[in-house]
Parts: structure tokens; sequence; C-alpha cells
């Protein structure tokens, strides 16, 4: 893994539980850390491969339907924490970014490893600090939390919406660990969510399948948060029926925007 076989999130010691074959040819060893009770894998060389393609990996057959379900979560959040100004980080071809700024949120996309289909000319944020930042299945993929971790947190938005699986001692027939695509090298434990949040300053509530970190919140909001990121899946059929203005607007703003001179 490292040196000294140490956690890439916490520092603490992992032992080694079990191997897999990563993208067909690489055998692979997963430690778990004995202090935060995260899962990882060693360190993760083969990763540039597993992003060559630049697109989404081609066994994500849930894309679509968990885009659905994480915009009925992102406008209830947003309304709940009265977020105007987004970032989705790790957004892939910016369907929800599309989908937020259609519905009035002011979204844009960061996203390294993807083209953003959706969410061309809206890669650069018009603000200095988002209110929310959201990062669907994007956890999982960070070779180096620790480090990784400290980027994302530095946006300092009052709020975070997040999601990925959480590690509570699987093992290696596990279906999340998707060796086949290669990308998900880091699986966390409750117990280091709790530590993320705690070195951050950010008070965290699990619900639905989603992650929220949030600063500055009123006890009600929390718990009314909470209650509507169970029901994101009955929330995003309403959301789907309300006016979507930023369509006309975007598409206004795009039209008239200077075009560059050639070279």
């Amino acid at each position: 893994m490292n040196a000294n076989n140490n956690c890439r999130l916490c520092g603490g010691p992992t032992s080694k539980l079990f191997s897999k074959t990563i993208l067909g040819k690489y055998d692979v060893d997963y430690f778990e850390c004995g202090d935060c009770g995260s899962l990882q894998t060693e360190e993760p060389y083969w990763l540039d491969e597993a992003y060559s393609k630049k697109k989404l990996s081609n066994i994500d057959t849930g894309a679509a339907q968990r885009t659905l379900g994480n915009l009925g979560a992102c406008f209830a959040v947003a309304k709940v924490f009265h977020a105007k100004n987004a970032i989705d980080v790790g957004g892939g071809d910016g369907l929800l970014c599309r989908l937020l700024r259609d519905y009035g949120i002011n979204c844009y996309l960061r996203d390294k490893y993807a083209s953003p289909t959706y969410a061309q000319g809206f890669t650069e944020p018009d603000f200095e600090t988002p209110d929310l930042v959201t990062g669907f299945e994007v956890l999982e993929h960070l070779p180096n939390p620790s480090a990784d971790l400290s980027d994302l947190f530095a946006y300092s938005p009052n709020v975070f919406l997040l999601s990925t699986m959480i590690y509570s001692r699987e093992r290696s027939d596990w279906w999340y660990l998707s060796p086949e695509s290669g990308q998900h090298v880091f699986f966390y434990s409750d117990k280091a969510l709790k530590l993320i949040g705690k070195k951050y300053r950010y008070s965290l509530t699990m619900s639905g399948g989603f992650i929220l970190f949030v600063r500055n919140a009123s006890v009600i909001q929390m718990k009314l948060a909470k209650i509507l990121l169970k029901y994101s899946r009955i929330i995003k059929s309403f959301v789907v029926q309300l006016p979507a203005p930023g369509v006309w607007r975007d598409h206004m703003q795009q039209v008239q925007e200077p075009k560059q001179p050639p070279l």
C-alpha cells in the first residue's frame, strides 16, 4: 500500500483482508484500517488506465436513474438551506448540472475525468464560494482521501451533499468493489465519515443513501433535510413536473456570449 501500510485517510495501521483482480489483469490487495475502519486498495497505480476513455464506466447502468434521484435530493436540500450557487464535483457528463440549472439552481460542473456533454459552457463558476457542493459516487474514487478531501472541503460551502456506499465489514464478494472498472479504491465506514465531519467542523447526517455535511444550520433545518432526503425519489417526481426556466435563460446566455476570435 505504502511504506508503512498506513490508512490513506487517517494514517492508522491497516491489515490485509483479501485480494482481487482489477481491470482483469492486476492482482490488488485490499486493506482495512484498524482506526477508522475503512477499506482501501493498495496504492492505485492503475487509475490512468481505468479513466483512459474519459467516459462513464460501461457497467454503470444505473447512472441515469441515480441522476434523477440526486436531482430530487439536491432540490430539497437547496430549498431547506437556501442554496442558490452550487458546484457538482465529479459530475461526469453534466446531466445533473444541466437539470439543476433547468430548475433554478446556479450549478457548475467540475470533473477532470469526463467531458461535460450536458454542461458545456458551465464549468467555470460565476461566484467565488458556493452555497452547496455535491459529489455523488465520488468519494470512493479518491486515491488519497486525506489530501483529496482537503481539496474538496476547500470550497467551504455551508452544505455538502454526497453519496457513496458505506463499508460495514463486507468481504471480497461485495459488488461495490467494482474491480472490473478499477475506479473504486477507497470505502468509508460510518466512523470514518464522522471523523471527516469533525476534522472539517461540519455536522453530519445520513439519510436515504445520502451523506450531508452542514455548518451554520438550525436543528429544524437538519431534521427537515433528513426527512426529505429519505423521500428523494418521491421528490424527484414532483420536481420534473415544475416549469424549467433555466432552459431558455441559459440558451439566451449562450447565444449572446461574444465569440472568441480565431487564433
